[in-house]
């Protein structure tokens, strides 16, 4: 998914829980993130390290 700013971003992620997938990239103003998994079972925006 392509987005211009985080909460974009954040607030697509919200909405469309159930269809994410661990591992999806997420790039936001360029950069990349990685959907993963905290402790708790909340999604996290990682970035990622290539």
């Amino acid at each position: 998914m392509l987005f211009s700013r985080v909460d974009e971003a954040i607030d697509w992620i919200r909405t469309h829980k159930a269809e994410v997938a661990l591992g999806m990239v997420v790039i936001i103003a360029g950069t990349a993130f990685v959907i993963t998994t905290g402790g708790t079972g909340a999604l996290i925006l990682a970035p990622l390290a290539l």
